[in-house]
């Protein structure tokens, strides 16, 4: 038959001559790799960056994934296009270089940009897409150009295509896990945010060195790379002043900052830390740090009205310790077991809020859904009284601590006659609270509601305390003093009609009511 020589194909070899030396396929694997790391450590780091502007919700998760993913398959067709007209490892060595210097340039301007961001965007949605687009979408679309620009540089014949787009494809998500867990269990642990940035920085300028080979150009990356490194440094040293306000420390969970105020109407200086930009989590009277600042807190001492023999007492939420501090203060008999999900927030709370070991006191660092699952499986009455502080702010809810069957096993650990005490920001009118609402109730017989701050308010925001028996019947016990007095006077009066249903571990749209308030 007429045609082509057995054996030839026109389209062989795909990979006309580009200028300069040819990138080794060592060279090539190495930038795969480190770039898919680089994409995943970026993506990581990111969400520590934003959170001391913009909070942890799932809406700033959802936005960062969002924005980086579709900058990378922007990157991806663009790598694709540019490589097919010029297959050349220089260019290749610049554009990863580029991703380098815009990260570097991320490093020292986030923080001024999410500080005027902060302050001129009042909207979660449109805060986190502004920010994520503004930080991180420039240097994931770079990024994403690499992938297809090496399968392009390492192919030299289709009839071996599908191994070598396999090949690279591999080595680039091996290099995505590497950079998941160097992220998540090194890096976070060890650096602060900035730093992390200049890390990237540094290996991406060192992969653009590599790739670049010989040629005078190549010094170019050289003070790059240097910058990366002495900025590195002088961010862990403190000495680059582009944080917030106060102090600001990344724990394994956490981006946490600490800061100081003085009282309003006095002279205290008080204590604040934060982990979302929309609340403050625990504040502490510097030189009275066993007392009670926030008025919400004082509200767990309702436990001790409603069940006068309390003995042991669980707390769903460390924070800054107030409360388990000011029951050893108070109430020097009664054991306290916290469970707080990060450790490096107990270590705050150890250096800047006054916590120290006491005789009755433990700490257990794990999840509290995970707590609870597991001492309620053996159905024992383990506390007189649990207490839960569980939310990051108004729109930073762990949804699993609001379901009907996390309220099931909070009552498995509690006797007939025990209490649970839970602090949720919302307004009583509100679905979120009508949704926790009704999942303590299936739970629980007898639920109270006090508004802590505004009792006769069915619409303000602001911290609403549930008080629910285990007994069906609430004991008609005189309160203790004119303190306990004024908190009893907060229980709301009317019956409360819950208009959404109890929130289950299969659906509880926290997110969606939490940010229409």
């Amino acid at each position: 038959m007429g045609g082509m020589p057995r054996g030839k194909d026109k389209n062989s070899n795909v990979n006309s001559a580009p200028p300069g030396k040819p990138a080794s396929g060592g060279a090539l694997a190495f930038a795969s790799f480190s770039c898919g790391a680089c994409v995943m450590v970026l993506e990581m780091a990111g969400s520590r960056v934003i959170a001391p502007y913009m909070g942890t919700s799932l809406v700033v998760w959802t936005s960062l994934i969002g924005i980086i993913m579709a900058s990378l398959t922007l990157g991806y067709w663009l790598g694709g296009f540019v490589s097919d007209r010029r297959p050349n490892p220089r260019l290749l060595s610049y554009i990863i270089g580029g991703a380098g210097a815009v990260t570097l340039a991320v490093g020292f301007a986030a923080n001024p940009l999410l500080s005027a961001l902060a302050r001129g965007m009042g909207n979660v949605y449109a805060g986190s897409l502004l920010a994520s687009v503004c930080l991180f979408a420039l240097p994931s679309l770079l990024l994403g150009m690499v992938s297809p620009f090496i399968v392009r540089l390492a192919m030299q014949s289709v009839v071996s295509s599908g191994g070598t787009v396999g090949r690279y494809s591999a080595l680039s998500s091996a290099g995505s896990i590497l950079g998941t867990f160097l992220g998540g269990f090194v890096l976070i642990s060890f650096f602060s945010s900035q730093t992390i940035l200049f890390i990237v920085a540094f290996v991406l300028g060192a992969v653009a060195l590599v790739l670049h080979g010989a040629g005078n150009a190549r010094f170019l990356f050289v003070p790059f790379i240097a910058i990366s490194v002495y900025a590195g440094f002088l961010s862990e040293g403190e000495a680059m002043l582009m944080k917030p306000e106060g102090i600001t420390i990344d724990t394994r969970y956490n981006s946490v900052r600490v800061m100081e105020r003085t009282a309003w109407g006095t002279n205290l200086t008080v204590r604040i830390l934060q982990t979302d930009p929309m609340g403050a989590q625990s504040l502490m009277y510097v030189d009275r740090p066993n007392d009670l600042y926030s008025d919400y807190t004082k509200f767990y001492d309702l436990a001790f009205h409603y069940k006068r023999d309390v003995k042991k007492v669980l707390m769903l939420g460390g924070g800054g310790y107030c409360v388990p501090k000011h029951i050893g203060a108070t109430r020097p008999g009664v054991e306290v077991d916290v469970v707080e999900l990060d450790p490096g927030i107990t270590e705050v709370a150890r250096e800047y809020f006054a916590l120290s070991d006491r005789q009755g006191q433990r700490i257990f660092h794990e999840d509290a859904r995970s707590f609870l699952n597991r001492e309620a499986g053996s159905r024992e009455a383990k506390y007189d009284a649990i207490f839960e502080d569980v939310f990051g702010s108004s729109y930073s809810i762990p949804f699993h601590m609001t379901t009907s069957e996390c309220m099931k096993n909070i009552r498995a650990l509690l006797p007939d006659d025990g209490v649970f005490v839970v602090n949720i920001i919302s307004s009583l009118d509100g679905e979120l609270f009508s949704g926790i609402y009704s999942s303590i109730a299936s739970a629980f017989p007898t639920v109270m509601i006090f508004p802590a701050t505004y009792p006769n308010s069915m619409a303000t925001r602001q911290n609403i305390m549930i008080v629910a028996l285990a007994s069906g019947e609430v004991p008609n016990l005189p309160p203790e003093g004119d303190y306990m007095a004024s908190l009893l006077a907060h229980r709301w009066p009317n019956r409360f009609e819950p208009k959404i249903a109890a929130f289950t571990d299969a659906f509880a749209p926290v997110e969606k009511y939490s940010l229409v308030m």
